[in-house]
C-alpha cells in the first residue's frame, strides 16, 4: 500500500507512530494483568496506523511488537496467556482488515464547506470501523472458538459468545480513533486559519 496524495510531515509520522508504540505497550498488557484497566487499543492502532503512517512497514512493526509483549507478558507470568492458542495467529488477519480499513477511509479535511466536510468525513470513517471491527471480531473471535481447543463447537454457543462480547470488542477502538480525528481535525483547521491570515495580510501589503 502506497500513497501518493496523502503524504505528512516526517515529524508527524513520527510523533504518530510514537504515540500509537507507546499505547499498544500501555494497553495490550490489559489481556493479561488486572493492573492496567485501560481498554486494548491493539486494533484501534492498526486502524489509525493505517490511516496516518500508511505503510505496510508499519503494519509489520506493530504485529510483530504485539507478538513480543503477549510473550514477554506470558514469560513474566510463568504460564501463557489465554490468548495463545493455535488460533492465534488468525489475529494477523484480523489486523490487517483493520489496517486496509484505515489505510483507505483517511479523512481529508477541507477549508470550504467545514460542517458538511467534516459529516462526510466523520460518517466515511465511522462506516469503514465499524465494517472492519466487525470483520475482525468474526476472524479473531470464530478462529479462537474452533481452534483453539477449549470449546466443543456449536452454533447455539458460538451464538451467545458472538452476543456477549461483540458490541464490546467493536466499541473497544471507538474511543481512540474519535480521539485521534478530534486531533487531526483541530490542527488542520489551526492550520487552515493560520494560512488564511497570512494570505490576507499579504494581500494587505
Amino acid at each position: 500500500m502506497k500513497s501518493s496524495t496523502l503524504k505528512s510531515p516526517l515529524s508527524l509520522l513520527i510523533a504518530v507512530f510514537a504515540i500509537l508504540t507507546l499505547l499498544m505497550l500501555a494497553t495490550r498488557t490489559h489481556h493479561f494483568s488486572a493492573f492496567n484497566q485501560l481498554p486494548s487499543a491493539s486494533i484501534a492502532i492498526f486502524f489509525l496506523a493505517g490511516m496516518y503512517l500508511r505503510s505496510i512497514k508499519s503494519f509489520w512493526f506493530f504485529y510483530i511488537l504485539s507478538i513480543v509483549i503477549d510473550l514477554s507478558s506470558s514469560y513474566f507470568r510463568g504460564q501463557l496467556g489465554d490468548c495463545l492458542t493455535t488460533s492465534y495467529p488468525a489475529l494477523a488477519f484480523s489486523y490487517a482488515a483493520m489496517f486496509a480499513a484505515g489505510f483507505y477511509s483517511r479523512p481529508v479535511w477541507k477549508s470550504q464547506n467545514v460542517i458538511n466536510n467534516a459529516l462526510i468525513n466523520i460518517a466515511k470513517v465511522a462506516l469503514c470501523l465499524f465494517v472492519a471491527s466487525s470483520i475482525a471480531f468474526a476472524i479473531s473471535n470464530g478462529s479462537y472458538y474452533l481452534f483453539s481447543g477449549k470449546f466443543d463447537p456449536t452454533w447455539a454457543e458460538y451464538t451467545l459468545r458472538v452476543e456477549k462480547y461483540y458490541l464490546r470488542s467493536i466499541s473497544n477502538p471507538v474511543f481512540y480513533v474519535v480521539s485521534a480525528l478530534v486531533i487531526d481535525w483541530s490542527i488542520a483547521r489551526f492550520f487552515s486559519i493560520q494560512y488564511t491570515i497570512n494570505t490576507t495580510k499579504n494581500k494587505t501589503v
